[in-house]
């Protein structure tokens, strides 16, 4: 017989004062486990901490097992309770894995579909410091394994013979259950904890059971919305596009900054440094003869998943899940987009994705019909390594390499260009450094050595757009927060050099992020998003639309990632030919039945 299977009931003790305390030190210890996942990364602590009312049902079948049954049964209930233990904590972990990236609850018919991505994201990850933290992972790991049955076994045979430890218990339930059914559906306890809004109910999520329940109901609704939206009817809006032939064609920029986000102007610390490096943005282009115009951006997600924010943007309509995404890579060709819109107009169509790169699992894909793509591999970087894991240079190189090889060329062959650039350094984690700003972004290749990498360092233009006292210090010792404002700072500058020096003169920019960054905590989807040309004309069809003058984002409208599309061939309509009809604007982009088709 196993050494854990009991052979007689337990018989209550009025005495064990002293087994009480160690039911309650059993207790505590599975009571705090189940809490560790919120308390050491951005997952919202439940309403309930610190208290653990999983951990309450589970202990309590422990216990009572032990204490109404006797031999194998006794000992299947104590097992159920440990196995319970365990789920609740690796649901808590997946949860706060999910958050953590996504500024999401976890949804299982959308995580399955990251397992690849996310093995990609850690291996490139990879370093010292994050290899140590695995280790430290893996050995928690092993420590909670160990740790967890005997805990249970205790709280389960101590428990059923304590009559405190019984108490305790009965006191617990009398005052957690009226409080989970009456009490909290009446409290409203923060948007951190309104989840799995799939669709337009609106569920509070407070215990573990509870998430699994509305994560399994929200995938089937998921799913279940796909079947619909492939059964509605389309929009044909953009089809119609087909008969407008632009009279002018500027060239077009798409600047997408990595986790460009709202928070920079709502976090106090980020707030006033932002501020004021976006003034002083403000002033060097206006001082050149640039019109400049902004809003704010409803992105479709947070935190992470640039391509489905990019997706929003490019098609016109709100790509908020990877099932989505996956439907409308599945038939891209008959879907409508800015990329095929400006390609039917004679624009040389070009995009820049460093991160991309070919890999088992993960092929590289065209969707949106771009004629030049530009990925890691094609980039031909030879210099010191820099930045984010896959991605070894800086986007001053990838920018000057794109304008240099394709961008010019086309200009002064009299071909106008779309290009669209999702900057790289200021995906998190904000801790790899941050490469020189050269005059000359060719530089940059004259080799892979620590010589090199001195003199460029030794060559670089002083960072102008922050303070001393945010860029002096090194960027290693600084906070999360100052780590990522030096990181969108750098990109501001880079992006102010090319403007100055290389932008051909008429073009339109459009400026934006693509969502509201990781790690750092945010209340809404919003992104800065900022038009910007030294010809007005361009810029004020944006500004008929209700965009304000200037960079500063204060009493800024709200759009959505998903009405560019239209308000962008709208302008260019306006802008170029006055007189012509404009075409309908969809500030909230068409239905997604036009992917699901």
């Amino acid at each position: 017989m196993p050494a854990d299977t009991p052979t007689l009931r337990p018989r209550p003790d009025r005495t064990s004062w002293r087994s009480f305390g160690l039911f309650l030190a059993a207790w505590g210890l599975l009571n705090g486990l189940a809490l560790v996942p919120a308390a050491v990364t951005p997952l919202p602590a439940s309403p309930y901490a610190p208290f653990s009312v999983d951990i309450l049902v589970l202990i309590t079948l422990a216990v009572g097992s032990m204490y109404l049954l006797s031999g194998r049964a006794a000992a299947w209930g104590v097992r159920t309770a440990t196995a319970g233990v365990f789920f609740v904590l690796v649901y808590q972990v997946y949860d706060a894995v999910a958050y953590t990236a996504f500024q999401r609850n976890g949804l299982f018919a959308e995580d399955v579909q990251y397992l690849v991505d996310v093995s990609y994201f850690a291996l490139d990850s990879l370093s010292w410091e994050t290899g140590g933290l695995a280790l430290l992972g893996l050995a928690a790991t092993a420590a909670v394994v160990w740790v967890v049955p005997p805990a249970v076994r205790m709280a389960a045979r101590v428990g059923a013979a304590s009559r405190p430890a019984w108490g305790a218990l009965a006191l617990a339930h009398l005052i957690a259950w009226p409080i989970v059914f009456f009490v909290a559906p009446a409290q409203e306890w923060g948007t951190e904890n309104l989840t799995y809004q799939t669709s337009n109910e609106r569920t509070r999520v407070r215990t573990v059971a509870a998430k699994v329940s509305e994560n399994a109901q929200a995938s089937v609704r998921l799913y279940t919305m796909l079947d619909t939206l492939g059964q509605a009817p389309v929009d044909s809006t953009y089809f119609r596009y087909d008969a407008i032939e632009l009279e002018r064609r500027p060239h077009v920029y798409l600047y997408m900054i990595e986790s460009l986000g709202d928070v920079l102007v709502t976090d106090p610390e980020l707030r006033r440094p932002y501020q004021d490096m976006m003034a002083t943005v403000e002033d060097t282009l206006t001082a050149d003869g640039w019109h400049l115009s902004s809003a704010r951006a409803e992105a479709p997600v947070r935190g992470g998943r640039s391509w489905l924010a990019i997706a929003s943007v490019l098609l016109g309509t709100r790509v908020d899940h990877q099932l989505l995404y996956e439907r409308f890579q599945s038939s891209p060709d008959d879907v409508p987009s800015l990329v095929r819109f400006l390609d039917r107009q004679g624009y040389l169509t070009v995009t820049c994705q460093p991160y991309t790169v070919a890999r088992p699992g993960l092929e590289i894909t065209n969707p949106y019909g771009f004629e030049v793509l530009l990925h890691r591999d094609d980039l031909d970087y030879r210099g010191p390594t820099y930045g984010w894991g896959v991605v070894p240079m800086s986007d001053q190189y990838s920018l000057g390499f794109s304008h240099e090889r394709h961008l010019k060329p086309a200009a002064e062959a009299g071909q106008p260009f779309f290009y669209f650039f999702e900057t790289v350094l200021s995906h998190a984690l904000w801790n790899y450094g941050i490469p020189p700003i050269l005059d000359d972004w060719s530089d940059f290749n004259a080799g892979d050595s620590q010589a090199v990498r001195d003199r460029l360092a030794s060559e670089a233009q002083a960072p102008y757009l922050l303070p001393d006292s945010i860029t002096a210090p090194r960027i290693f010792d600084q906070p999360t927060r100052i780590r990522y404002l030096r990181h969108i700072g750098f990109e501001m500058e880079v992006l102010v050099q090319y403007l100055l020096h290389d932008a051909p003169d008429g073009s339109l920019v459009i400026l934006m992020g693509d969502h509201q960054p990781p790690l750092i905590e945010s209340d809404t989807y919003d992104v800065p998003i900022h038009i910007l040309s030294r010809d007005p004309s361009l810029v004020h069809p944006f500004r008929d639309s209700g965009f304000t003058a200037g960079l500063s984002l204060e009493d800024a409208p709200r759009w959505k990632h998903e009405g560019l599309f239209s308000l962008t061939v709208r302008s260019l309509v306006a802008a170029t030919d006055s007189t012509a009809a404009r075409p309908p604007l969809k500030p909230d982009g068409v239905p997604r039945s036009i992917i699901v088709r």
